[in-house]
């Protein structure tokens, strides 16, 4: 279902399709823990008929990545959060009143320790927050509310969206040029360990590899500036 799910992009996307001339991009937050074959056949022949393809990296830590997220020709994200999301102790509201602060700075950013590390055989492309996400959620048939959630399946839709505005700005965009300058314009977040506040106000250490980061941190203004 999932490969037909791709063939069926890459047809609108093919020669004579009725999005040929249109960017397209696919975000898949899901996976699993080997790469089938028709799946992989589907997502290769998809990237070549110019459709770009963002995975989550999927939230099983050390244990290593998720597919297809894990195949190199897919771009694939790992889950950041931010040092300030549950302070101060006791904000229900979370980060609704804080002034978040702007992606610049490795310190104010950790690896959360559910997203998949990159074993061998394996590629991790960047990272994007996926800690605490707030996005609508349906709590009742037909009624929608507002809920924060983690998984490296709030981080994929992140890098999804910043390759739509970077093959907007260039439509010829393909697959293998994104995924470069996604990496070369990612604020690098090298093995380390933060400090993290916790809901209680505890602090709770939070630490990491370098094989949980890939290039690092990708943002919207520093992966457009590098799209020509």
């Amino acid at each position: 279902m999932v490969a037909r799910g791709i063939v069926y992009v890459g047809d609108l996307k093919g020669p004579g399709g009725p999005l040929n001339n249109y960017p397209v991009v696919i975000n898949m937050s899901l996976g699993g823990s080997v790469l089938d074959a028709v799946e992989k056949a589907a997502i290769d022949y998809a990237i070549s008929q110019g459709v770009i393809i963002v995975a989550s990296a999927g939230n099983s830590g050390n244990r290593g990545m998720g597919y297809p997220g894990a195949y190199a020709p897919v771009i694939s994200v790992a889950a950041s959060g931010w040092t300030g999301e549950w302070t101060p102790p006791g904000n229900r509201s979370w980060w609704w009143n804080q002034d978040v602060a702007e992606p610049t700075s490795p310190g104010d950013f950790y690896i959360t320790d559910f997203s998949s590390r990159e074993k061998s055989g394996q590629d991790l492309d960047v990272a994007a927050p996926g800690s605490w996400v707030v996005g609508p959620y349906q709590v009742n048939s037909g009624q929608t509310s507002y809920f924060f959630l983690g998984g490296t399946s709030m981080a994929s839709p992140h890098v999804a969206g910043i390759v739509a505005l970077m093959a907007q700005k260039k439509p010829s965009l393909a697959q293998a040029e994104a995924e470069s300058i996604l990496e070369g314009s990612a604020i690098p977040l090298p093995a380390g360990c933060r400090d993290v506040p916790q809901p209680s106000g505890a602090l709770e250490e939070t630490c990491w590899g370098d094989d949980a980061t890939g290039a690092g941190l990708t943002t919207a203004d520093a992966a457009l500036a590098a799209t020509p």
